[in-house]
């Protein structure tokens, strides 16, 4: 397993020169003959085949020598051929047990996949499809691993709390991939802090500035409004969130984390398009700066942009009476200081080792709360940055705004894609 914490899970695995995709899963399902037949094999069914679910299909399979993956569910063919192929060059390609009548496409294959007598399911499409497929999982009664964020708009956090609470009831286990909640050298500094060493909190800050995600396919004659979306989705609000939500949630959740997962109040932020113009870019924005009002008087100022040319930082502080703690640095300075020098802790291996030490010992985890309200974080940022009004935590929680499109076909017709105005866009 790669050591670096840091390592991007929207790395693909590089790509083997075997030959054809019947062949794959003929390779693949003669190899893991062994497997099927013990009886203490957890079977796992990847949703959303992209680099982000082949990242966490290998991840699941480096944490637990007794898993196999499967099935196999994407709304495109290529995606699934893609991951199936790369999982079968990796080491664990014994316990990848993918026969053809498994993998799954179409925008019923998530069901598919749920049904296909798997026990763990991992959810790593769009977020803008998290509350639907992760409510089918848990009705279903599997073990879910879900992806971040688990939702586009407060009806969809609703849903997934609702998803959530349900699978607590039912003894599920349901792990969330904000994985720095599972990082050993974040979880100590964050403990040093609930332990008093940088005393009272006065302030947070948190800066991610880089160049963004490429994740473009052009368009052909044969697409239809919403494919062309779905393939392009981190740049359609109703698909990603907007990046804000989508990627800058780690850095959120690490703040609510700090603070105990108590959450802010309020929010008002700022934002807008400066180098993401034409039709390519949908409508999503490339910069948000937002401030979040706790009611102890405590402010956490967050920004981040995704332009590319521009200098890059990467930083979250947490500033109090005694000293400061910076979070990515392991330090912290003032009449506690501390540092730890060297870090080779792989988070997202250690969210899926979690995951099935909770199976296994029926000690069920469930990450509901804090990935539904570090979710509702980005979205109510995003609503304020859209809008330019003050949001609170209350209006977001209760807000009607709903971006599902009203068909999941591609005959549908996705919801409007109109670029925000702040001053102009009604606060919903």
């Amino acid at each position: 397993m790669p050591t670096n914490p840091n390592a991007s899970r929207r790395s693909f695995l590089k790509t083997s020169s075997a030959g054809t995709l019947a062949s794959l899963m003929a390779t693949s399902a003669l190899q893991s003959r062994a497997y099927a037949a013990e009886d203490n094999v957890l079977k796992v069914g990847l949703v959303g085949c992209g680099g982000r679910g082949t990242g966490a299909a290998r991840d699941t399979l480096s944490a637990d020598d007794h898993c196999r993956i499967v099935a196999l569910g994407d709304i495109f063919p290529e995606p699934a051929e893609r991951a199936l192929r790369q999982l079968n060059a990796t080491e664990y390609a014994d316990r990848v047990d993918v026969t053809p009548d498994r993998v799954f496409t179409g925008f019923d294959s998530f069901q598919k996949v749920i049904d296909s007598d798997v026990d763990i399911v991992l959810l790593a499409t769009p977020p803008g499809f998290r509350p639907q497929q992760l409510e089918a999982a848990i009705k279903a009664g599997k073990h879910v691993f879900c992806e971040k964020p688990v939702a586009v708009d407060p009806v969809g956090a609703r849903r997934v709390q609702e998803a959530g609470e349900s699978a607590r009831e039912q003894g599920l286990t349901l792990v969330s991939g904000l994985c720095w909640r599972y990082e050993d050298g974040m979880k100590e500094i964050i403990g040093r802090i609930h332990d008093g060493a940088v005393g009272d909190l006065q302030a947070l800050y948190s800066t991610r500035y880089n160049a963004g995600v490429d994740k473009r396919q052009a368009r052909t004659p044969e697409m239809s409004d919403i494919e062309f979306q779905i393939r392009n989705w981190y740049y359609f609000t109703w698909l990603s969130a907007d990046f804000f939500a989508e990627q800058f949630v780690h850095e959120l959740d690490k703040m609510a984390w700090v603070m105990q997962d108590q959450y802010p109040e309020r929010v008002l932020a700022t934002g807008g398009r400066e180098t993401r113009t034409g039709d390519e870019n949908g409508n999503v924005f490339d910069h948000i700066s937002a401030c979040f009002y706790y009611p102890n008087g405590l402010r956490y100022q967050a920004a981040s942009r995704q332009q590319a040319g521009c200098s890059n930082e990467f930083q979250d502080f947490v500033v109090g009476t005694k000293g400061t703690a910076d979070l990515m640095a392991y330090k912290i300075e003032g009449e506690n200081p501390w540092r730890k020098r060297k870090n080779v802790n792989n988070m997202y291996h250690n969210e899926h080792v979690a995951m099935y030490d909770s199976i296994r010992n029926q000690k069920a985890l469930n990450n509901t709360e804090y990935m539904v309200k570090s979710s509702l974080m980005g979205i109510m940022a995003r609503m304020s940055a859209y809008t330019g009004k003050e949001v609170t935590w209350e209006q977001a929680w209760d807000s009607k705004l709903d971006l599902s499109p009203t068909e999941y076909s591609f005959q549908g017709t996705p919801p409007a894609a109109d670029i925000a105005v702040p001053g102009v866009t009604p606060l919903v």
